[in-house]
């Protein structure tokens, strides 16, 4: 046992006239493009993990009506280091003359669909994915001289996606207003990180990706939407969204910088990341959390971090706090972000 304490710290933070909805759970058995109803009430547009063929993750979407997901679409996503089709990312959503899995393409509007001119071409009146154009859509059609879905954060395109020119309209701030929460994974998963091909850490990305977030939350950008409430209220309210009122979930934290609260300070260490997420007993490492309530609407953020988070592999190193950081036997989400903004300014 460590001769050092566990701190929880309670950051409370307000979100007001804030609807609360379950996390939906992936749906879709190892049947890839069989097709899935999902879960019923889903947030129509809203996207979920789901199985693919050989264990692998595809990625399914809400209907229209919100009663139902899609068939498990299993394409590879165009982000970093993957193929798929154009217009900003996502697994394939559209196919020229359509397809019994994709109906994107075939010259029909179909539920779902703004429009469908029969091919897909993404920059045109009508994008790859049935989208009539607008800012935020990742695609610059004419008139525009940036997109970066506007929901994003990590470059500088302001939200009318025309480049800072200096004058009276240019943004003081780039990074303001920009998302830092994306979405938690479809399911809670053990603090040894799998699937995708993948083990730790690098599982988790993958997961965060297939849902159309760039990464595994770091501590930083959590503690800044607890501990800044008032400057992220979307962030807010997308997490309301996701713990449904009068309840509470646990969430893995990922922290890898030094942080000082309230006196007592947390050196970073592997051990408080159960060896970044490969460790799945107690016996040596601990698995630092955060414990997210919907007290009607208002949410508030208790973190449990790790004041000795060393990692030697030696079940006598006193490393390992037993029964407050567990990494084995328990199971909480991993939370996904967007890219941090570097701003220059």
């Amino acid at each position: 046992m460590r001769n050092s304490f566990i701190k929880s710290i309670l950051v409370p933070l307000t979100a007001l006239g804030l609807a609360a909805f379950f996390v939906q759970a992936c749906s879709g058995g190892e049947n890839t493009n069989a097709g899935s109803s999902g879960p019923a009430g889903c947030i129509p547009g809203s996207t979920a993990a789901c199985i693919c063929g050989g264990g692998l993750e595809g990625v399914q979407v809400c209907n229209a009506a919100g009663n139902g997901y899609e068939a498990c679409d299993c394409g590879q996503s165009s982000g970093p280091g993957g193929g798929g089709g154009s217009g900003g990312g996502g697994p394939v959503t559209c196919v020229e003359g359509g397809s019994t899995a994709v109906v994107c393409g075939n010259g029909t509007v179909d539920p779902g669909e703004e429009c469908d001119d029969g091919n897909c071409v993404a920059d045109d009146e009508c994008s790859d994915k049935c989208k009539k154009p607008y800012c935020g859509d990742k695609i610059v059609q004419a008139g525009e001289d940036c997109d970066d879905g506007q929901n994003e954060v990590g470059d500088m395109c302001p939200d009318d996606c025309k480049s800072p020119d200096g004058g009276p309209d240019a943004p003081v701030d780039p990074c303001a207003g920009k998302l830092i929460f994306s979405d938690f994974v479809a399911a809670p998963q053990p603090s040894q990180w799998s699937g995708m091909g993948s083990l730790g850490y690098p599982a988790g990305t993958k997961m965060c990706n297939a849902i159309g977030a760039a990464d595994v939350c770091d501590y930083e950008q959590l503690a800044e939407i607890f501990n800044n409430p008032a400057a992220h209220p979307v962030d807010v309210a997308k997490i309301a969204t996701k713990v449904a009122a009068g309840s509470s979930i646990t969430a893995w934290v990922n922290r890898t910088t030094m942080t000082t609260i309230g006196g007592t300070t947390y050196p970073v260490g592997a051990g408080g990341r159960c060896n970044n997420w490969t460790y799945m007993t107690n016996h040596i490492d601990d698995g630092e959390y955060v414990t997210i309530t919907n007290t009607a609407g208002a949410v508030s953020g208790a973190f449990t971090l790790d004041s000795n988070p060393c990692y030697t592999g030696n079940t006598a190193d006193g490393c390992a706090q037993g029964g407050a950081l567990d990494c084995g036997g328990v199971q909480r989400y991993i939370p996904c972000c967007f890219p941090v903004c570097q701003n220059p300014l």
